[in-house]
């Protein structure tokens, strides 16, 4: 046994052009495949966590019917005994509360709607990076009266951190609602649609805003990243009255953000297919072409005694040794390059830039350095190119020593 690997390791090295283009076959294979799924699927990451991640949660409980009727009147009281139930289900982080209302904001002349998000700023830090999206002031603490107002509606209204606003509306069930704020920070949602939109106020300042004390109209699950979405979404629905409150996933609250990742990603998936079917064909050529050089030496080595499942075992070793050095080669090439584009993604330019804009997505490709797209599809490669090998097993198992060496 020992001899046939000593073999099969020899002829790897003895004719290194050969050896070369098989490995450079799977290496090519394995780099496109990895960096053509990382940028798809780091982009809908981005898109995800553009909208859901940073906004919306990727699940949220309300008042049964207000999904259907989104009014302050379809709030419900905050039960810290109902949180504490649900964070003790296994990858819940944290339940997070909102109350979300509409207004009128107002400088001057100039007046627009925006959406109201009254947020416990210490829950929201375990769900959304807000240092990092803070243009100028700094965030507010739940005791404070300041606001903070995201970064289009500061140009619009042409304010900057320390100026006022005023905010007319109708609080809960009919009362008046207005108020007067400073702008205690300006931030950045990294989404055009919201960066027009929201304003965040203190949880209690929004209560007491819109005569709604100790009221929500959310609790946003902030769950862990590795934890399932529908095992959650289960157990929730399972502890909760289903009478009083309705539970929803990301997915049914933004089914148009779902069927776009879910057209485009049968489109990736019908390309990498292609690519695979091309780079199945490539391998397959490369080990016919090899199989056939090879057929006087295989030829000599039966006559002179070897046995055909010697020959098999050392034809299946040179594929899984040239393979192996493909796919990690591959691997080693396409990390860097990957992680360079995670931290520094790449930028749509022209109408398709703008297009994304237009749908509230920043025109950002940031490729995602998930390890299972790279073990996926080195592992299929690898398949691929171990499948491949079974024509010079099969040539060899049909093999005339004769007629072989009379083939050169």
């Amino acid at each position: 046994m020992n001899l046939t690997f000593k073999l099969a390791w020899r002829n790897i090295w003895r004719n290194k052009k050969r050896s070369l283009i098989t490995i450079a076959s799977v290496f090519i294979a394995v780099f496109l495949a990895i960096f053509m799924r990382s940028m798809q699927l780091g982009m809908y990451g981005n898109m995800i966590n553009n909208v859901v991640k940073t906004y919306s949660g990727f699940i949220q409980i309300h008042k049964k019917g207000y999904w259907d009727e989104q009014t302050l009147n379809n709030a419900f009281k905050y039960r810290k005994g109902l949180v504490d139930s649900l964070k003790q289900i296994e990858g819940v982080v944290d339940v997070i509360p909102r109350l979300q209302t509409f207004s009128l904001m107002s400088s001057g002349h100039l007046t627009k709607g925006v959406m109201i998000q009254g947020i416990d700023i210490d829950k929201e830090k375990g769900l959304v990076s807000w240092e990092d999206r803070l243009i100028s002031g700094n965030l507010f603490s739940n005791n404070d009266n300041s606001i903070i107002v995201t970064k289009d509606l500061a140009q619009y209204f042409n304010k900057k951190v320390g100026d006022t606003l005023v905010f007319i509306g109708q609080g809960y069930h009919g009362m008046s609602a207005s108020g007067k704020f400073s702008i205690g920070g300006i931030i950045d949602m990294k989404n055009p649609k919201l960066n027009k939109l929201l304003v965040f106020v203190p949880l209690k300042l929004a209560q007491d805003y819109n005569s709604a004390e100790n009221m929500v109209t959310h609790l946003i699950i902030n769950k862990d990243d590795n934890a399932e979405n529908d095992l959650i979404f289960d157990q929730i629905n399972d502890k909760l009255d289903q009478d009083h409150y309705e539970v929803m996933t990301w997915e049914k609250m933004i089914p148009e953000l779902k069927e776009t990742i879910q057209v485009d990603n049968l489109g990736g998936i019908l390309m990498i297919g292609i690519l695979y079917m091309i780079i199945s064909f490539g391998i397959l050529g490369t080990v016919l072409m090899m199989t056939e050089e090879r057929i006087y030496e295989l030829g000599v080595m039966l006559a002179v005694g070897t046995k055909k499942i010697k020959l098999n075992l050392m034809l299946v070793f040179e594929s899984i040794v040239l393979s192996l050095l493909g796919v990690l080669l591959g691997i080693l090439l396409v990390s860097p390059i990957i992680y360079y584009y995670h931290i520094n993604p790449l930028v749509i330019p022209g109408p398709k830039g703008q297009a994304l804009k237009d749908f509230g997505f920043e025109p950002l490709i940031p490729f995602s350095t998930d390890w299972k797209i790279i073990f996926t599809h080195a592992m299929i490669i690898f398949t691929i190119a171990i499948i491949a090998s079974i024509y010079p097993i099969l040539k060899v198992s049909f093999l005339k020593p004769v007629e072989a060496m009379r083939a050169k």
